[in-house]
């Protein structure tokens, strides 16, 4: 077997590892809840997709979700939530990419490259998740448009019409993003460091 496949063979040995790790632990766990919006979960297996992509590369990291995705889809019971957490992950992957192609490969990230792809996923993860739940919200599961509203109302001081329960709903589904990212970004890479300093000890 030749160097290449043999790397092709370690990527795909990662994947296998890191997809199976995932699925168990979304199944083996439910998350904790979003206190403004309970149906929301903060998901520890983010942080088992994170370490896929910052071990792994791209390769690893994206056949990972995916294959964490296609899991989740065969368990689910609301078949919305596995492919929104599969946009939510990959718009999350493009912050970091984006980051990598600034600051240099993730093993080589110090504080300030981390922190400054933390900002960089959370923005653009919430961008793109207030844009595709305002589109599955009003025209796939209209009743968290309710949800939204109801909420809206019992705060008492903003009318509640179609802009404000739209924006009050984009200011939590932001939100919420935000502190998955931050959640998954900063665990992850705090075991990623732990396995540098373990990878050079051992060199």
């Amino acid at each position: 077997m030749d160097k290449n496949n043999m790397r092709y063979s370690k990527k795909i040995a990662l994947t296998s590892v890191f997809g199976a790790l995932a699925l168990a632990v979304s199944l083996a766990t439910s998350g904790i809840p979003y206190p403004i919006a309970p149906f929301l979960k903060i998901d520890f297996s983010e942080i088992i997709d994170l370490l896929a992509l910052l071990i792994g590369g791209e390769f690893v990291g994206l056949l990972t979700v995916t294959l964490h995705f296609l899991g989740l889809m065969v368990n689910a019971e609301f078949v919305i939530g596995p492919p929104m957490k599969y946009i939510a992950v990959l718009s999350m992957f493009l912050g970091l990419y984006i980051s990598k192609m600034l600051f240099g490969d993730y093993w080589n990230w110090d504080r300030n490259a981390t922190i400054a792809a933390i900002v960089i996923s959370s923005l653009i993860r919430s961008v793109v998740m207030i844009l595709v739940n305002i589109i599955v919200i009003l025209y796939i599961v209209p009743e968290f448009y309710g949800f939204f509203e109801y909420q809206l109302g019992t705060i008492g001081f903003l009318e509640v019409n179609f802009l404000n329960v739209i924006i009050y709903m984009s200011l939590i589904i932001g939100s919420y993003n935000v502190v998955q990212s931050v959640f998954a970004i900063t665990v992850g890479e705090a075991i990623f460091n732990a396995v540098k300093r373990y990878f050079y000890m051992g060199k």
